[in-house]
């Protein structure tokens, strides 16, 4: 087996239901993986939040919502679920009170990140 899949399932990742999505292409989820582990989405979460910009705080955790279920990362959906639901609205004021949800998200995408190219 593949040294990332293995690390990303020591991280409670599901990437059995990950590869299904990929048509059990295991090249497909690879190549997938290196680029979430190279793209910015996340930065641009934590702007728009530092910003208080509702409305783009709810598309970039949007996005990452779906991306993290596309790759199995049931533990970054979970983190970010809180952060979509709270801004689907899209009002300024929608942001208040997500400073910890932002920051867990952040630092731990950032470690499964770290993880997946430490390891590809």
């Amino acid at each position: 087996m593949n040294r990332v899949i293995e690390a990303l399932e020591q991280e409670h990742c599901d990437v059995e239901d990950a590869l299904k999505r990929c048509m059990n292409m295991e090249d497909l989820y690879l190549e997938l993986l290196e680029l979430f582990a190279q793209d910015d989405q996340i930065d641009r979460l934590l702007e728009a939040y530092e910003n208080k910009e509702a409305a783009d705080v709810f598309f970039h955790s949007h996005t990452l919502k779906g991306v993290y279920t596309n790759l199995g990362m049931k533990h970054l959906f979970e983190l970010d679920e809180p952060i979509v639901e709270r801004t689907r609205d899209k009002q300024p004021d929608s942001v208040f009170g997500l400073e910890e949800n932002v920051r867990a998200l952040y630092e731990e995408h950032k470690r499964i990140a770290a993880i997946i190219r430490e390891n590809i």
